[in-house]
């Protein structure tokens, strides 16, 4: 009876080992599914080189088309101005004896009355470079006689990184009041941004108009420098 037992004994145990070494060398079946899991999600299969060649060309691909629109050259931009300025002219000739002269005689140099003048201006090109367009400019007198111009000029600009806008600007000049004259306008100015969008500004002005003729001369001519100081308000359209 014993012996029977040990030889039925002696023979389970190879087959326990057996099944314990199968079990420990199957992978969990979690693993599996796990790992079937993420190769669906990739769409690769087991050992496929081909495949993941394939899924880094997508992702270069995707990042390549993300940052193309950051390193394209980038485009024009516009900016609107707006100013205000308090200014006085200084007249280099002076046929009638204004009584604003600043010499001992009739024939010194003059001052023209104070005036305000209002401005608006349009331009394009790049945000960091030169811009063109067009201004237009309107100034009232302050004092004395009634007076007013109106001053279309074409228009050049630059603003850099910095806090300085600086421009020219060059076209006719109008006047309305008191007799109608047309005359030339030249001016330089710059603006020093206190903010992104407000800024003081400071401009010298020439103008150049023909008069009536006097008991010395036939044709006259009205040279008058102007300087002003205001304020000037800009905005920026960016591409």
């Amino acid at each position: 009876m014993r012996g029977q037992i040990a030889l039925a004994v002696g023979g389970l145990v190879p087959l326990v080992s057996l099944t314990c070494s199968a079990w420990a060398q199957s992978p969990a079946p979690q693993t599996l599914t796990r790992e079937s899991e993420l190769r669906a999600e990739s769409g690769n299969s087991p050992g496929s080189a081909q495949g993941d060649e394939a899924a880094m060309g997508q992702v270069d691909a995707t990042r390549a088309a993300a940052y193309r629109p950051l390193s394209r050259e980038p485009g024009l931009a516009g900016r609107v101005l707006g100013t205000i300025a308090l200014g006085q002219g200084l007249r280099l000739n002076n046929p009638y004896r204004l009584q604003t002269q600043l010499g001992a005689t009739g024939e010194s140099l003059s001052l023209t009355a104070p005036y305000l003048d209002f401005g608006v201006a349009a331009m394009l090109g790049p945000a960091d470079g030169l811009q063109h367009g067009a201004s237009l400019r309107f100034s009232i007198g302050l004092m004395g006689v009634a007076q007013q111009s109106f001053s279309p000029t074409y228009m050049i600009a630059y603003r850099g990184p910095g806090r300085v806008l600086a421009y020219g600007r060059l076209g006719a000049s109008l006047l309305i009041t008191p007799d109608t004259n047309l005359g030339g306008e030249l001016g330089v100015g710059a603006g020093y941004f206190l903010t992104s969008r407000i800024a003081l500004m400071g401009e010298l002005i020439g103008n150049l108009f023909y008069g009536a003729a006097t008991w010395e001369k036939q044709y006259t001519v009205y040279p008058v420098v102007s300087a002003q100081l205001g304020l000037m308000i800009d905005y920026e359209i960016l591409p």
